[in-house]
């Protein structure tokens, strides 16, 4: 599970981006504003789950992958500001650390967030938030364990557009999530960092 001196560490870094991200639109409020961008795009991550029962069974990580979509509605200069919505799935093989019954586990993730962003020349800086609602299913030999637990997420990286005439961008990612659940009495944290890589198409909805 994620500790509680992980999360002290989080916090500040979070507020110190915000802090750096809005202060440099401040100033621009008059100008105005630019078409919201559309964007549309898969993504590919390593996510480690912070449950140390899940790591004994399932190992300690497992690939992760994404469809997203994200609608600006707000521009100014360099700065953009977007909702955002993604659902990924995971899915691990292992071994029950008791009986050694072959087991298998998903992992569902439908998140909703907003992202600010800072746009340098072909370079884009990002820092996003948002809420999740995780859909889970384990089934074994022994049964099945289903359910659904609500979460949160802290993201932020660095996305790429190097050609103008063509609207892909590419998206290098960090992120962070909790995710904490009860079955059978027992609590499980099926959150964690994860950091990726996704490719976006955009275009001019709005």
């Amino acid at each position: 599970m994620l500790r509680a001196a992980g999360r002290r560490n989080v916090l500040p870094a979070v507020a110190a981006a915000v802090g750096l991200l809005f202060p440099a639109v401040s100033g621009r409020a008059e100008e105005k504003p630019r078409p919201a961008p559309t964007y549309l795009g898969l993504s590919l991550a390593v996510r480690h789950v912070s449950d140390e029962v899940f790591e004994e069974v399932y190992g300690p990580s497992g690939t992760i992958l994404g469809l997203t979509a994200s609608q600006g509605f707000f521009g100014a200069q360099n700065f953009e500001l977007s909702a955002v919505i993604d659902i990924r799935r995971m899915r691990r093989d292992g071994l029950s650390t008791v009986s050694g019954v072959e087991t298998r586990f998903g992992l569902t993730p439908l998140s909703l967030g907003l992202e600010g962003a800072l746009v340098r020349g072909v370079a884009v800086l990002w820092l996003g938030l948002g809420g999740d609602l995780a859909f889970y299913r384990e089934e074994s030999g022994l049964g099945t364990t289903s359910g659904s637990t609500l979460g949160f997420h802290i993201a932020g990286g660095l996305a790429l557009h190097p050609w103008k005439t063509v609207p892909v961008r590419f998206k290098l990612f960090l992120r962070w999530t909790k995710a904490g659940t009860t079955e059978n009495g027992i609590p499980a944290e099926l959150g964690g960092p994860e950091y990726g890589l996704g490719v976006l198409y955009g275009f001019r909805l709005l």
